[in-house]
C-alpha cells in the first residue's frame, strides 16, 4: 500500500481507540445529555480552531457552506444517539450499528469506485458475527422498546450518511478545516433539542467541565483523525474498522469505570479484533482518491 493509505489505515485504527473513550466519559459524567452534548461541541470548536490557526490556516465562509451537510448529520446523529440509548439497549444499539458496513458495502461501488476484494466481505462477515457474541455475552441491562430500535437504525443511517458526505467533502477540504467547520454547524444544529426535550443549556457546574473537556480532546481528536482517513481509506475498510469500537470501548469500560467482562463477550471481541486486522491489511482496488492534505 501506498505511504498515505497506511497513515491513513493507522490514522483509522487510532481513531477508534480514542472515539472509545466517549461511552466511559459519559458514564463518568453528571450533566443533561444536550447539556453534555452542545458545550462538548463548543469546547471541541476552540480545540480544533487553535489547531487550524497554529497552521496558519483560516475557515473562509465557502469552506464553511461546504461543511453544512455534514455538520447537520453529525449534530443529528449525536441527538439520535441519546434518545436510543435511552429507549433501547446497549446490546441492541450496537448490533443495530454494526449493520453500517452492509449499507455502506452497497452504495461504495456507485458513489466511489470502490472493489473490495472477495475475502473482505468474508472477513466482513466474520467481524460482525464478532460483533453479535459480543453484544450476545455483554449486561442486557436495560429496557428495549420498538421505538428504541427504529431511532437505532435511524442513527446507524445517519452516521452512514455522514461518512459518505464527510469522503465527499474532504474532496475539495483538508481534515482540519473540514473538522472546525462541520464541528460549528453541529453546535448549531443541536441548539433547538434543548428547549425541545426541556434541557437547560446553562454552563455545568465546574468539577463537570473536566469530562467534557476530556470529551472533546480524545473522541474529539479521534473525529478529526477519522476524518483525515476518510481522504486516503476506501468507506468499506473505515466502516469495518469502526466495528472496532465495540472491542475497545468495552475494555476502557472495565478499566475505567469497573464493568464487567463475560467471557463470551471476550470471545466476540476477539473475533472482531482478528477480522478487522486482517481486513485493514488487505488491499482494497479502488480509483486514486483526489483529496486535500
Amino acid at each position: 500500500m501506498e505511504r498515505q493509505a497506511v497513515i491513513g489505515r493507522v490514522a483509522a485504527v487510532g481513531a477508534v481507540f480514542l472515539m472509545s473513550f466517549g461511552p466511559s466519559i459519559v458514564k463518568l459524567a453528571d450533566v443533561a445529555e444536550i447539556t453534555f452534548i452542545f458545550w462538548r461541541l463548543l469546547v471541541a470548536v476552540v480545540f480544533y480552531s487553535l489547531l487550524l490557526v497554529a497552521t496558519g490556516r483560516r475557515l473562509p465562509w465557502e469552506d464553511l457552506r461546504r461543511c453544512i451537510p455534514g455538520g447537520v448529520l453529525f449534530g443529528v446523529n449525536l441527538v439520535f444517539f441519546i434518545l436510543t440509548m435511552r429507549r433501547t439497549s446497549a446490546a441492541n444499539a450496537v448490533v443495530i450499528s454494526s449493520l453500517q458496513p452492509v449499507v455502506l458495502i452497497g452504495i461504495a461501488g456507485p458513489l466511489f469506485g470502490e472493489r473490495p476484494r472477495p475475502s473482505i466481505y468474508l472477513w466482513s462477515a466474520v467481524a460482525m458475527g464478532g460483533v453479535v457474541v459480543a453484544m450476545t455475552g455483554a449486561d442486557a441491562t436495560g429496557v428495549a422498546t420498538r421505538t428504541g430500535d427504529l431511532l437505532a437504525v435511524g442513527t446507524m443511517l445517519l452516521f452512514a450518511a455522514y461518512y459518505v458526505v464527510s469522503k465527499q467533502s474532504r474532496v475539495n477540504l483538508d481534515s482540519a478545516t473540514y473538522q472546525v467547520g462541520l464541528t460549528v454547524v453541529a453546535t448549531l444544529t443541536v441548539l433547538p433539542f434543548a428547549p425541545a426535550m426541556g434541557q437547560s443549556l446553562a454552563p455545568p457546574p465546574v468539577d463537570q467541565w473536566t469530562w467534557i473537556a476530556l470529551m472533546a480532546v480524545l473522541p474529539g481528536t479521534g473525529h478529526l483523525l477519522t476524518n483525515y482517513a476518510l481522504g486516503y481509506v476506501p468507506i468499506i475498510v473505515m466502516s469495518l474498522v469502526s466495528l472496532l469500537f465495540t472491542a475497545v470501548a468495552p475494555l476502557y469500560a472495565w478499566w475505567l469505570v469497573g464493568e464487567k467482562i463475560s467471557g463470551v463477550q471476550a470471545l466476540g471481541m476477539a473475533l472482531v479484533i482478528a477480522a478487522l486486522a486482517i481486513v485493514v491489511t488487505r488491499p482494497v482496488e479502488k480509483p486514486p482518491a483526489l483529496t486535500v492534505g
